[in-house]
């Protein structure tokens, strides 16, 4: 299903076919757009291992912007040795027994949570390197006629979040507080329901050993 599709579909469930329509085409699109977008945040979003990359410096520079595309980082890859790079939060640095002491060295660890937005190498790199990071993220932008990418028993329940947005517009044919309220409330219980299975597909699968008899 297309976001044209899906247009049509909101048209016909909200009984807006006669033009001029209620909503216009273009608004409805930035709510179709604002729907997968929140999908993705509310659940576990879109796997990507091809798309981000950081550049590592040995100039000194210790703190690397993420792109605000991403949601979370899964993995960290030194490509030229195929060696994972550790993720550490901060909060468990003591526990791990590191600091920020200024010591050069490989990049051994990326330390998230200490700024929006940012990871921190550790220890200082004096070894050019380029990290591919495997992660979650939001989805593109998306308009008339461009194929989603969440998966396909998610695209109508989409339609939950267009709605709330829709009958949230402060406008005397559209505005009502009470179905948008509703509509929002059935898209975050299927996205918390979603996270769920996708957090059951997502698990590694465990092998069981059979004794002999």
């Amino acid at each position: 299903m297309t976001t044209t599709e899906l247009l049509a579909v909101f048209r016909q469930e909200v009984f807006d076919l006669q033009t001029p329509y209620l909503w216009a085409d273009s608004l409805i699109y930035t709510y179709i757009d604002d729907a997968q977008k929140q999908f993705c945040r509310w659940t576990y979003g879109i796997e990507d291992a091809r798309n981000f990359k950081l550049t590592i410096k040995t100039d000194g520079t210790e703190w690397y912007a993420l792109d605000p595309m991403i949601l979370k980082l899964r993995d960290a890859i030194d490509p030229a040795t195929g060696d994972s790079i550790t993720l550490v939060a901060a909060e468990k640095m003591r526990e791990k027994g590191m600091k920020f002491d200024g010591k050069q060295g490989p990049l051994r660890a990326l330390v998230t949570g200490l700024e929006k937005g940012y990871v921190r190498t550790h220890p200082v790199p004096n070894v050019a390197s380029v990290v591919e990071l495997h992660t979650f993220r939001l989805s593109n932008d998306v308009g008339a006629n461009d194929e989603f990418e969440i998966d396909a028993q998610h695209i109508l329940p989409l339609l939950y979040w267009v709605k709330s947005k829709a009958y949230g517009v402060q406008d005397t044919e559209t505005y009502n507080p009470k179905l948008s309220a509703e509509f929002e409330q059935k898209f975050r219980d299927y996205c918390a329901q979603a996270k769920v299975e996708q957090s059951r597909a997502r698990r590694p699968v465990s092998t069981v050993s059979y004794g002999g008899l």
